[in-house]
């Protein structure tokens, strides 16, 4: 999936032309040209070998009312990049059933020209007179500063804002931990399309303007905090976490989601989304909205549909308050993988 994060972080760097206007984005903020070498560093230690080839993912939670069944895939947010997703089960299901459910509500708005491409360029900066250790606690400086040097990446300037600094730590560490993006929503999306599955897509996505509003008034350790976190170990983690997700081991997914996956998409809030939603007040109403509108949508399928399929944040479903229990609650038997 496209992470969640603002726009130099959302644009993937392994299925869409829009990797160039990312790293035009990272070098421009830089203040270097796309041209200019990388260093040769060596690269940070790792213990754990990444899968390789064709892998199947975890197998699906089943919800079930009566005869009336909803399977869901969850989903991580990278992979190893010489993984391929492949599942046989999963497609089948999908043929099988009427209708597929996704969501797209933590996508931030792109882009649309060069125009708001320049003004995404200047919000990086921060306006003259500010730096950006003074917007970060002396802890979460020194941490991200760590991070930085463990992977070789670029250094945060001291004139750009918070986000954009953790997007260079983020791009850096993950390619030195050879992981990429993944989406398995659109993997769905496509295949569903190709069997003319009907598609119903949840979305709350703020403005252009409105999103860029909330990242000029983001705290600067919100941003950063997570970033450093999954990375302080030195990638093991997140390299554990895709593993574990290409040959489905649902014991290890239980105890690494909550530690390494990026916005550590539990069924709650967190700094994380305090970030990029302006603060933990509209965090919290968008939490409300997308929940609501998760439970109201499953129980319409579950109402009207003999078999429905759906993808979701895999954090959802392995969380100890999450959609599962609140599906229980409903009275909705629910199965999980094993």
């Amino acid at each position: 999936m496209l992470p969640r994060w603002p726009w130099s972080l959302i644009l993937s760097d392994v299925n869409q032309p829009a990797v160039a206007l990312m790293l035009l984005t990272i070098f421009a903020v830089a203040g270097a040209s796309p041209g200019t070498p990388e260093p040769v560093e060596e690269e940070p230690v790792l213990d754990v070998v990444l899968v390789r080839g064709e892998h199947p993912g975890p197998a699906l939670w089943k919800v079930s009312a009566g005869d009336h069944t909803l399977w869901i895939m969850g989903e991580v947010e990278t992979l190893p990049s010489r993984m391929r997703w492949r599942s046989k089960d999963f497609e089948g299901l999908l043929k099988k059933s009427q209708e597929l459910l996704v969501d797209e509500s933590d996508r931030v708005p792109e882009p649309r020209d060069r125009g708001e491409f320049r003004v995404i360029l200047n919000a990086a900066k921060l306006p003259r007179g500010q730096t950006l250790q003074a917007l970060m606690s002396p802890a979460m400086y020194a941490r991200a500063e760590a991070v930085q040097k463990t992977f070789k990446t670029r250094w945060m300037s001291d004139d750009e804002r918070p986000w954009a600094a953790a997007s260079r730590i983020y791009h850096g560490a993950r390619r030195s931990l050879e992981l990429v993006d993944f989406s398995a929503r659109e993997r769905a999306t496509g295949l569903a399309r190709k069997a003319n599955v009907r598609i119903t897509t949840l979305q709350f996505t703020p403005t252009f303007a409105e999103h860029l509003g909330y990242l000029d008034s983001a705290q600067g350790d919100d941003c950063v905090s997570r970033v450093v976190e999954v990375l302080e170990d030195g990638g093991n983690g997140m390299r554990r976490l895709a593993n574990a997700w290409s040959i489905g081991d649902i014991d290890q997914l239980r105890d690494l989601v909550p530690a390494y996956e990026l916005t550590n998409e539990f069924w709650g809030i967190n700094a994380f989304i305090y970030c990029y939603r302006g603060g933990p007040e509209r965090a919290r109403a968008f939490f409300e909205l997308r929940t609501a509108a998760w439970l109201k949508e499953s129980e319409r399928v579950l109402r009207d549909h003999q078999c429905t399929i759906a993808v979701m944040p895999i954090g959802w479903l392995v969380a100890p308050d999450g959609y599962v229990v609140q599906m229980r609650a409903r009275g909705y038997e629910v199965v999980e993988p094993e």
